[in-house]
């Protein structure tokens, strides 16, 4: 995992800078900087003490009279919020501000309307400037109006709408502003199991498994695909028009969430604490549109948001590099001869319902070659063979992903498939191994390497193969099943081997049988014991 970039644009000198607001987005034609679409972002410098919470809401807080204007590239965009603090080109601070929890919102339109943020109503200013001068040069911006009750309202900034919900990385947001949208851009196939819930993604290349989630709500709700393509349509009705594009779009559900969120409270006339302009979205509890997703990323560099895994001992696997060098973000696109690397950033849990949820990455190109045996009319095996056949800048890209606090590291390499992971929590619940001594250790079949292992080949005397230990795929092929030992002791004392055995499908669960001993013969004759 690489450091993130600095952005020496943002802060021109050695002051404390305060992001106040997004104006229009630019593309390329009109802007020569980037070949990507940038946004510009408005920045003042802060006057008070960073650390006095009741000073940062005030409006001469910063010198907002000498506003300081940048462009930045639209995959920037994960990395920017408004009300963050920064200095010597990074971010420094994301203040709380207020923080507010609006339970049991209704998103809907007779409950959700687009505005300006200049708007006024009976010559009453909904972000009055006395109150909040910050977007004084943007007043052209949207914002997603939400009825509250008692005639108030919820305000969040278009742009942070689109950067909550779709800048979990900079790949992914940046397909979303430049073309528009089609399934090919975000997936290259998808299956979903509407008896479990499930959905499988083959995510289009050089997009990153911190997405996934966001991908798959895409896929599977017609409210997400709208929000998601609107945020190029907004742009481009906008500059066919010759009008400032400023992007607009709505939340990706309809129907009852509770949000988190920072920002200020404003008057409106009269009545104060009128309005909630939220500065930054911090929690959705919307639902995602399946039960689980399992997604594979054919860019090989593409970042994974599966939990870390641990093996029979408890110990955490970790393959992570060591980057100590700073790196700066230059005004320039990326070469498209150079590798990209990622960047991670910890951000709090977006979305909880994902915590309740299994989103896990394939990898079956990791498995190695399954051996092929002859099975004789007797029931015994015979090995036979082997194998189973089956721009030219010099800038380096970055692409930036989002992850939880707490959560998921990205980086991480999976070495036990979901399989193997339900199979252990299986055995770990059932009764008869209750023990708070008892230890589940995974280990190699005797004369293997790998302790998750492909199922061999099998082929009778008539040149049938065992159908048992095949796995059907979601497009109809084949390929073998794959396994795994388990080792259970208490105390150092052997009591038993375990085979835990992948399902038939992937709607299926993994099947736990009991082993004399870890020998890859042995699970075949298990497996295939009702057919002898």
């Amino acid at each position: 995992m690489d450091a993130l970039p600095s952005f020496p644009k943002l802060t021109p000198d050695d002051r404390i800078w305060r992001l106040d607001w997004f104006g229009e987005c630019a593309y390329p034609g009109s802007m020569r900087r980037y070949a990507q679409p940038s946004i510009k972002v408005a920045l003042s410098s802060l006057r008070c003490d960073p650390a006095d919470r009741t000073a940062r809401i005030l409006p001469d807080s910063t010198d907002h009279q000498h506003q300081h204007e940048v462009w930045a590239p639209i995959a920037a965009l994960p990395l920017l919020a408004i009300g963050d603090l920064w200095q010597h080109g990074r971010q420094i601070d994301s203040p709380d501000y207020q923080v507010e929890l609006f339970k049991d919102l209704r998103i809907s339109p007779e409950t959700v309307a687009f505005v300006k943020a200049g708007l006024a109503i009976d010559e009453r200013f909904l972000l009055p400037l006395s109150c909040h001068p910050w977007h004084r040069q943007y007043t052209q911006s949207y914002c997603v109006a939400i009825a509250l009750d008692e005639g108030r309202r919820l305000l969040v900034p278009c742009v942070e709408v689109i950067r909550f919900y779709f800048g979990s990385s900079s790949n992914f947001l940046q397909r979303l502003f430049t073309t528009p949208l089609t399934q090919e851009n975000l997936w290259a196939s998808k299956h979903y199991n509407s008896a479990i819930r499930h959905l499988h993604l083959v995510l289009a290349k050089r997009l990153s498994g911190i997405s996934a989630a966001d991908i798959g709500r895409i896929a599977e709700s017609k409210f997400a695909w709208r929000a998601a393509a609107g945020i190029h349509a907004s742009c481009q009705k906008a500059t066919a028009l010759g009008q400032p594009a400023y992007p607009y779009t709505g939340f990706p559900f309809e129907g009852i969430t509770s949000l988190v969120a920072s920002g200020i409270w404003l008057p409106f006339g009269e009545q104060e604490k009128a309005t909630f302009l939220t500065y930054r979205l911090r929690s959705c509890s919307y639902p995602f549109p399946f039960h689980s997703l399992s997604y594979e990323a054919d860019d090989r560099k593409a970042r994974h948001a599966t939990s870390g895994s641990t093996n029979g001992e408890g110990k955490k696997y970790s393959h992570r590099r060591s980057h100590t060098q700073k790196t700066e973000s230059a005004e320039t696109d990326p070469g498209n001869n150079k590798t990209q690397r990622t960047g991670a950033f910890a951000g709090q849990h977006r979305f909880p319902d994902l915590q309740r949820k299994q989103v896990w990455r394939e990898k079956i190109e990791a498995i190695p070659q399954a051996d092929v045996f002859l099975r004789h009319a007797d029931g015994s095996l015979e090995q036979v063979a082997i194998g189973e056949s089956e721009g030219y800048s010099t800038r380096t890209g970055i692409d930036v992903t989002q992850i939880s606090n707490g959560g998921p590291e990205v980086g991480k390499d999976v070495p036990l498939p979901w399989f193997v992971q339900t199979g252990l929590k299986n055995i770990a619940a059932d009764s008869s191994y209750a023990s708070t001594s008892m230890v589940l250790k995974v280990i190699c079949p005797v004369g293997k390497t790998e302790s998750v292992f492909s199922l061999p080949v099998v082929i009778d005397e008539d040149g049938e193969i065992a159908s048992k230990l095949l796995f059907t795929k979601l497009d109809g092929s084949v390929r073998q099943r794959r396994a795994c030992f388990v080792e259970i002791s208490i105390q150092a004392i052997l009591l038993r081997y375990l085979l835990i055995i992948e399902g038939q499908t992937r709607s299926a669960q993994p099947e736990i049988l009991t082993a004399t001993r870890p020998e890859i013969n042995e699970a075949v004759l298990l497996i295939l014991k009702d057919e002898a």
